[in-house]
């Protein structure tokens, strides 16, 4: 059976926000590729939510009349698939370090705080692997610590629009 290491997952981000679409590369499977995307420094978990919103219509459905009865009418509800929503979540271990060709938490806090759109997917190094992702906002940052423990942080990215699964 084929599954996924979670130590070859991680949320990839590019501060220079181009558009990403199926045919954009797999960041964890191909360097160099356009756009630029980094994964982020020292993530120790990466998390990739779609929902869809759902609505309900209610209505009387008519039956149609015969010779030997009136029409009436039945009450019926139905359900449809409204809005798209994609948020990525990512964790990790706290750090000022910086690294070449990562996204660490200094660029991170400075995209919350420069409110700038970005790239970003969620990718695992693992063969053939699927990517998804699509161009968003950082809408929360965190760094928590607790006595005697290591401190970590948090961070929220929201996607203005529907993800796409990239390519492998």
């Amino acid at each position: 059976m084929a599954t996924i290491n979670a130590n070859t997952v991680a949320i990839y981000v590019d501060v220079d926000a181009a558009a990403i679409s199926n045919s954009t590369a797999n960041p964890a499977e191909n360097t160099g590729a356009s756009p630029a995307l980094k994964p982020v420094l020292y993530s120790t978990s990466a998390t990739i939510t779609v929902n869809n919103a759902t609505y309900e219509t209610n209505y009387k459905k008519a039956t149609a009349s015969t010779a030997g009865a009136a029409p009436s009418l039945a009450p019926t509800r139905a359900y449809n698939v409204g809005t798209t929503t994609t948020s990525l979540n990512l964790e990790g271990m706290a750090s000022w370090a910086t690294l070449s060709n990562t996204m660490d938490m200094t660029a991170i806090f400075n995209e919350v705080v420069g409110k700038n759109s970005v790239s970003v997917c969620w990718a695992s190094t693992t063969s053939a692997g699927t990517a998804y992702g699509g161009t968003g906002f950082f809408t929360s940052f965190e760094i928590s610590s607790g006595v005697d423990d290591f401190a970590t942080f948090s961070a929220t990215i929201e996607l203005s629009g529907d993800p796409v699964a990239l390519a492998s």
